[in-house]
């Protein structure tokens, strides 16, 4: 016979769980593949930094070539939005949540869109093995 850690109950050998204060006795085995994070990653193509910084010549392509699309997206209606609309909208609340400057104007937000076409692909390739 044994006893509970916890509360010290006197227990049978094959008691999963202690009877009088439920501490868990056995831990169950858990079959699966464990998953390798540099592993997973090592399907993904390398992507050129200075490619997307070109590509951003047309705001978002760059981010579409680097692998992420939703940031693209939003880089498109940011420098593109206002001219589509013919207004200059404040959208410093919604930059702020995407963590994207949109108060600089159209031409500048254009310039940081190319910049970060560039640092999304070097990140991207910095985390590739």
């Amino acid at each position: 016979m044994r006893s509970c850690p916890r509360c010290r109950t006197a227990l049978t050998a094959d008691t999963p769980f202690c009877p009088q204060c439920g501490a868990q006795l056995r831990v169950p085995t858990v079959d699966g593949e464990v998953l390798d994070a540099p592993r997973a990653a090592q399907g993904r193509r390398a992507v050129n930094p200075w490619i997307a910084a070109g590509l951003s010549i047309i705001p978002g392509l760059g981010h579409l070539y680097a692998g992420t699309p939703l940031r693209g997206l939003a880089f498109l209606v940011g420098v593109l939005g206002p001219e589509v609309i013919g207004t200059e909208l404040d959208l410093t609340v919604i930059g702020d949540v995407i963590g994207v400057p949109l108060n600089l104007g159209g031409i500048a937000l254009w310039a940081f869109c190319a910049l970060d076409a560039y640092r999304t692909a070097h990140r991207r390739n910095a985390a590739s093995p």
